[in-house]
């Protein structure tokens, strides 16, 4: 059990920060002045009611530089203004107590079992919304920080929206407490303030940074909220929770917007991804699905879609949108892909035009050339010798593949002039043999 602060240590602290304000319902403000300091659009309210130690809740102003929000309602498990404050800077002290002597509060007793809770502060009221979620944004710090984090002494707090708890982090939607937002999990969520560096200008040894409280509700229906904090097993180090001024309000969904681009076969495309936010809230985009046939790369919202080699048609992917409380419904985007340019020549089977020969290739003899049943020289008398024929060319003994390459036309009349050297010469001997 760690020990308690020694009231000299309290009381001879440094000066509190005089830009940073506290003033706690001992300084005349009541539970109505705290609720209607957090309401913002779109929500009515009734029905308050308190527990706890005065010096346990009011309203801050000029946190703006020390924890990200200028100020709002402070609950907490021990004292807010004044020199024993937990909450107004500097750091001057890594224990910070303020016992209540308070009991605890049932549900949060549920939530740290088999541990018990004291100096419970909670504040109650009714609400009406005129859109389907309210949200609103806190911050949690503690002096529990870092001595503490992983034992017993985990204090607690809550953000009862009709029985359930809105206050959670990650997927599995952890309670917000010192055990789970810290410097070994869910750190991107941590801000450390321990001493002595102690950078930041808060008595808090460490806090979340801004988170959202976000909830389904039926619109024109009557709902309720409690806000609750706790010490947990022990009554000593002190924590808080700062909710923002205004911002409890009616939360409308963001809108994300579907959109149709083409580019051309391997040629990458800008695509910026576009949402809206019906309340006029900062958006941010995310759960980008991947294309099936693609690849992005960028940053949200400026991507550039690169569709696979050779690929062509239509592809896809998903995306959303976020206005802090609220996640919009996917929407798509549709990239559809081109073919590249035509070829200016087909290619055919077909021979072109200019590619058809002029003279179409024959077997027959042109008829200047055809053979005629006469020689063309007749005998005249007795031969002194060997007749011989007198063909237009001197046939040879060599077979007739031997004959001159010099087209079909030319070897069949060469071929017909052998034929008739050789009927010639077959007469010619004959008839000398008659005589």
């Amino acid at each position: 059990m760690p020990e308690p602060p020694s009231l000299w240590d309290q009381l001879t602290a440094p000066d509190r920060d005089a830009s940073q304000q506290v003033t706690d319902l001992n300084g005349g403000l009541t539970p109505h002045d705290l609720v209607e300091a957090l309401i913002g659009e779109g929500v009515t309210y009734e029905n308050v009611t308190y527990t706890g130690d005065p010096r346990g809740a009011g309203l801050g102003a000029g946190f703006e530089a020390a924890l990200g929000v200028d100020g709002g309602v402070l609950l907490s498990s021990g004292s807010l203004a004044g020199e024993l404050s937990n909450v107004i800077g500097p750091n001057v002290n890594h224990a910070q107590t303020t016992q209540f002597d308070a009991p605890g509060d049932a549900d949060l007793d549920g939530l740290v079992a088999p541990y018990a809770t004291l100096d419970a502060t909670t504040l109650e009221f009714d609400f009406v919304s005129d859109a389907d979620q309210i949200s609103f944004q806190y911050i949690f710090g503690s002096e529990e920080y870092n001595e503490y984090v992983g034992s017993a002494f985990d204090d607690v707090f809550a953000f009862y929206v009709d029985g359930e708890n809105c206050a959670v982090v990650g997927a599995d939607a952890q309670r917000v407490s010192v055990n789970t937002v810290n410097a070994g999990q869910n750190a991107e969520l941590y801000v450390d303030n321990e001493l002595p560096e102690a950078a930041h200008d808060t008595e808090l040894d460490g806090f979340t940074s801004v988170l959202t409280c976000a909830a389904a509700v039926e619109p024109g229906e009557s709902h309720h909220l409690k806000l609750v904090i706790a010490d947990t097993s022990d009554p000593y180090l002190d924590s808080t929770v700062l909710i923002a001024a205004g911002t409890f309000q009616a939360n409308h969904p963001p809108v994300a917007d579907d959109q149709a681009v083409e580019t051309e076969m391997d040629t990458p495309v800008d695509i910026t991804l576009t949402g809206s936010d019906p309340d006029g809230d900062p958006i941010t985009f995310g759960d980008v699905s991947d294309p099936a046939n693609g690849e992005l790369s960028g940053t949200e919202p400026d991507l550039v879609y690169t569709p696979d080699d050779g690929f062509t048609g239509e592809d896809e992917f998903t995306f959303t949108v976020s206005d802090g409380a609220a996640v919009s419904a996917p929407a798509t985007v549709t990239v559809t892909v081109e073919g590249g340019s035509e070829p200016t020549d087909e290619p055919t089977d077909e021979p072109s035009p200019t590619d058809e020969p002029t003279d179409e290739p024959t077997n027959e003899p042109s008829p200047t050339d055809e053979p005629t049943d006469e020689p063309s020289d007749e005998p005249t008398g007795e031969p002194t010798g060997e007749p011989t024929p007198q063909p237009t060319e001197q046939p040879t003994d060599e077979p007739d593949d031997q004959l001159p390459d010099t087209g079909t036309d030319a070897r069949l009349i060469l071929v017909a002039g052998a034929v008739l050297a050789g009927v010639a010469l077959a007469l010619l001997r004959r008839a000398r043999t008659t005589s």
